[in-house]
């Protein structure tokens, strides 16, 4: 299953890698993406009972209940119980020839 708020892309995985540092609350909320330029952010604020890990530039999430993550100027979507990988979409720039996170 694979769920998309804007440019952050939440997909269902079997298992969270064991070598994962803890992912970092910001103000209490687990924060998936921060807009570079409104300040807005992808975030969870019930986190009672979420396993939040971090690596290589990915998030990893495990909840028993059902979460929501809300932004300023997307609808809010619901994550069912699971594991999950959580990432930014990227685009390439044929002119520049380089990949890059979109911002949102």
């Amino acid at each position: 299953m694979i769920i998309q708020q804007g440019d952050v892309v939440i997909e269902s995985v079997n298992s969270i890698p064991g070598d994962c540092n803890p992912g970092q609350l910001k103000q209490g909320k687990i924060v998936l993406a921060e807009g570079e330029t409104t300040g807005h952010a992808h975030r969870i604020s019930e986190v009672a009972g979420v396993v939040f890990k971090e690596k290589d530039g990915m998030f990893y999430l495990e909840n028993k209940e059902e979460l929501q993550v809300q932004h300023e100027e997307h609808k809010t979507v619901f994550i069912p119980p699971g594991t999950w990988r959580v990432w930014r979409v990227r685009e390439y720039d044929h002119f520049a020839e380089e990949a890059r996170a979109v911002a949102d």
